[in-house]
């Protein structure tokens, strides 16, 4: 009885021969791979950049709400608990006039012309609640509330720039990730074809030799696997190819965006980014060899 570790090197010399004979499309192959391999990265690493973007966004995001100023302390006090009530709100902070104004003299009163004016003008600031909630979605609620329920109080509400920010985060997000997933498919199904023909090629190439294996007793499950195991290596050579780029696309990009720290963010991804690839270039490659071992070597 044949020992099971020296058949699997036989496979494994026999996987290596067929990769190394088709050298030319082999190489085809994994350079389709390793583009398809990178671009499911990438559609991964974009997708969790953007979530962590978003969520920056979110957690800064705020809403104030400037009162007319004639509009008494109290009655923005009674606003205030009505809001508290209908709404999951996380923090309320309420700014006086005197407070505001206190706050633009610390950060502009070392200019003297703008402090003139002030002194010119008096007090413009209005009485202010600033309003902090967990779900974005409530601020527009809260907007929409204090518009239609008190109008003649409002002077103004600031919150739908920041919500136009994490509106567009989400909109770009979606797209690029949309049109990933087409080409990402679009390329597997190319490289599954290419690694399909590579092995096709090599059976039609090795014909004679494999007729003679047949006759010596090798088994089809022994021949099947020595193409079987061309397609792995090209999957993990693909793979490890696809790990470099992701290495030096990390010295390239930006060390920030949208405050998210990028290293740290790519660099916790590794692991799962290697075994990804690992799987991606493996599951293609095995695939179309037991297609196309299966087909032509009936």
């Amino acid at each position: 009885m044949t020992n099971p570790f020296t058949s699997l090197k036989r496979v494994l010399i026999f996987g290596w021969k067929n990769f190394s004979r088709e050298i030319g499309l082999s190489l085809v192959s994994i350079f389709v791979l390793v583009v398809t391999i990178s671009l499911i990265t990438s559609l991964f690493l974009i997708r969790g950049l953007s979530e962590e973007a978003i969520s920056e966004v979110e957690d800064k995001a705020d809403m104030t709400i400037d009162f007319e100023g004639i509009v008494s302390e109290e009655r923005i006090m009674e606003l205030e608990g009505e809001i508290s009530e209908k709404f999951d709100i996380d923090k309320t902070d309420y700014i006086s006039r005197e407070e505001a104004k206190e706050r633009f003299v610390e950060s502009f009163g070392d200019r003297p012309v703008v402090m003139e004016a002030l002194d010119e003008v008096g007090n413009p600031f209005p009485a202010s609640l600033n309003i902090k909630a967990g779900d974005p979605d409530t601020y527009r609620a809260i907007s929409e509330f204090a518009n239609d329920s008190y109008p003649e109080l409002i002077y103004g509400i600031d919150f739908y720039g920041r919500q136009a920010v994490v509106e567009g985060i989400f909109s770009i997000t979606e797209t690029l990730r949309s049109a990933g997933i087409i080409v990402s498919s679009l390329l597997a199904l190319i490289a599954v074809l290419l690694v399909f023909n590579t092995v096709k090629l090599a059976i039609y190439g090795m014909k004679e030799e494999i007729r003679v294996m047949g006759l010596v007793g090798s088994s089809s499950m022994f021949i099947q696997g020595s193409f079987v195991t061309q397609g792995v290596i090209t999957g993990i050579v693909s793979a490890l190819l696809s790990f470099i780029v992701f290495l030096v696309a990390l010295m390239l990009v930006p060390y920030t965006y949208m405050e998210v720290n990028v290293y740290k963010h790519l660099l916790e991804s590794m692991p799962f980014v290697l075994i990804m690839q690992l799987s991606v270039g493996v599951i293609l490659g095995v695939v179309s060899s037991v297609v196309a071992a299966r087909k032509y070597l009936g």
